[in-house]
This record gives C-alpha cells, structure tokens and sequence, in this order.
C-alpha cells in the first residue's frame, strides 16, 4: 500500500482483507488465488494482491498482472522451537512442510529426519511446532516478513542448500484487463529486474509441465552484471535430482526459462 500511495500522491486506497477457504486449513489448490480473483472480476476489488508462485502460469480470462513491486525475501527458513538449527537437531527430528521440493532437499542435508505435511496459515503452523507435533517446520522466508514474524527465524538456507520455489518472494497485483485506469495506476511500482525473474522461472516451470506442488525449485537474478537461472527437478520420490544453471541476459530471460527446462527433462530421459 505505501508503494502505491508514493507513486500516486493524493489518491484514496481502501484494503479489504479476503478470508479464503486456504486460510482455514483447506487444501484446494489455488483456493487463495481463485477466490480473490473472483472478488477481482466482481467489481468488489480493483486490484488483487498475490504471492506470484500460488499463481497459475496461465490466468483466467478477464484478469491480467499489472505490475509486479521489488522481489522480497526469496530464500526458504526453518523455525523450531528454542530456535535450534538444523544440523542441531536430534537424530529422526520430525520436520513439517507441505512441499516435496523442500522435503527432498532437506533429506540432501539430512538424510535422518522425517518429514510430514502440515498444512494451514502460518500462525496454525507454527503452533503445532510449539504444541511439540513436531521438532520444526521449513517457511518461505517472505511469509514471515509480511507478517512482521521474521524474528521467529531460526536458520535461512542458502539456494545452494535450497533452491527455492519458482516465484517465491514476489507479489502479483492483478487487475482486470479492461481496466487501464487502475493498470496505470499499479503499473508506476513494477519492477522490470523481478518481472524478468518471474518470466524466466515460470516459462521453466512450464516447460517442465510443473504446478506449485512438483518437486521443481527455480531461482533468477542478476549476479555480477549476468542474467543467471538456476534450476532443480526431482524424480517422483526424490530418489533423483537433476541441478542446471544458465547465464545470459535480461532480455533472454523467458528464453533461458525455456532452454533450463529442456536440459533437466533431456537429463532425465536418459537415465
């Protein structure tokens, strides 16, 4: 909302906070996404505001993405509780998280542990972690920052020891495509570098033929004046992996999103 509110000084902006199906522990794909969206095509909200990567590479008639602000926070985090690392953790600590991309790179740190799904907001989720349902659980860093939780923190891992998920830390202001009031309005905060990012890393979840729930971690941005890709692909059970990078330009962004996913399905059809 600040954002907005400095890039266009003496407008009025109300937020209307959505409770979606998602919020109470519901696990329907895309319900944090669809329900707002229909909000958006309603009328009763101009602008919709989702984190990118619950977001389908392909929108629903009616709706475009307006602009997308400065990336956030894109690595993922452990919290535990009295704030204990990974690699301090007992031998079998139980670990919680939905994801098969994070579960399989954690067993690459620590084949020992077990995970298991957990599932709600992330109040409900690290309540569980303080109830002693489990030993930890594995965030995106990102969700804890926009909740002013980031102190609740124990360890960030690094994308060499987590790739993160394709689009983590970026949000999405959608709006309808008819509308090109509220589109120039929304478009004076996008950020060209993170639009760049999301474009090369959603063209290679779908090239990969990827939903948010595959075991496929993809992360872009500039790095020492290069355009750089990054790209992870497991098997079905995470018995096998396949890690890629790409470096060109800005402008090759969806280009490289596409090259990086042909090369890991390549990989994996010879084996």
């Amino acid at each position: 909302m600040a954002m907005l509110q400095n890039a266009n000084p003496g407008l009025e902006y109300e937020i209307k906070t959505i409770k979606t199906s998602g919020d109470a522990g519901i696990d329907i794909l895309g319900a944090f996404v669809k329900e707002v969206e229909m909000k958006l095509k309603n009328g009763h909200i101009d602008v919709a505001v989702h984190s990118l990567k619950d977001m389908p590479t392909q929108l629903p008639k009616g709706v475009c993405i307006g602009a997308m602000p400065v990336r956030g926070a894109h690595l993922d985090c452990l919290v535990s509780r009295n704030h204990i690392k990974l690699e301090d953790l007992p031998t079998g600590a139980v670990i919680g998280t939905s994801s098969l991309r994070r579960s399989y790179q954690l067993k690459q740190i620590r084949p020992d542990i077990v995970t298991i799904p957990v599932h709600g907001n992330i109040i409900t989720r690290m309540k569980k972690v303080e109830d002693g349902a489990m030993d930890a659980i594995v965030l995106a860093a990102a969700g804890l920052e926009r909740v002013n939780m980031a102190d609740r923190i124990t360890q960030l891992f690094s994308e060499g020891e987590m790739l993160p998920a394709v689009s983590q830390g970026i949000l999405a202001l959608e709006v309808r495509d008819d509308d090109a009031g509220t589109a120039a309005i929304v478009q004076k905060i996008t950020d060209k570098a993170t639009e760049q990012a999301a474009a090369a890393e959603r063209a290679f979840l779908t090239g990969l033929g990827g939903g948010c729930r595959m075991p496929i971690g993809g992360y872009a941005r500039m790095e020492q004046g290069s355009f750089v890709l990054d790209g992870i692909m497991f098997n079905e059970d995470g018995s096998v992996f396949e890690k890629a990078r790409l470096t060109g330009t800005l402008e090759t962004a969806q280009q490289m999103g596409q090259e990086l996913a042909q090369i890991l399905l390549n990989r994996f059809s010879g084996k």
